[in-house]
């Protein structure tokens, strides 16, 4: 699975259409495509950006269907804020990259230090901080 390709430009709905019909919505993937292509309920927001985009788009996301199904593409993970007290924007767990030391600060993107984290890191450092996870927006779109 080192070849992964990370699949960009899919707004949630979209994104959860698309991992429900692999899991258990569709059969196939050509049985897929062609619910997206023919308006199917179970995928109204894969057709509404079916619609919307041109033919290289269109080709482009077919790509992208089959190579997610195949396990050849994927969803970037979700990344989460640590903010350890509600409504104080300095309380933002941080992580210096160069030494792994944790201090609290607020969220703004910073060379050395990180402050997006996947739960996986999250619960790597203490899985006690999950309680205190906060969604980061989608910013990959």
């Amino acid at each position: 699975m080192d070849n992964v390709r990370i699949l960009k430009g899919y707004s949630k709905a979209e994104r959860k259409e698309l991992e429900e019909a692999k899991d258990s919505g569709f059969s196939s993937v050509m049985t897929l495509i062609y619910g997206i292509g023919e308006g199917y309920d179970d995928c109204h927001a894969l057709y509404e950006k079916y619609c919307r985009e041109n033919t290289n788009d269109n080709n482009q996301m077919a790509k992208d269907i089959i190579d997610f199904y195949c396990g050849n593409a994927k969803f970037p993970e979700q990344k989460y804020y640590i903010q350890l007290i509600k409504n104080n924007d300095s309380s933002y767990l941080n992580r210096n990259r160069l030494d792994a030391s944790l201090t609290l600060d607020d969220c703004r993107l910073a060379q050395y230090y990180q402050t997006k984290f996947t739960e996986q890191e999250i619960k790597a450092i203490d899985p006690r901080y999950m309680a205190f996870a906060v969604l980061v927006e989608d910013d990959d779109k």
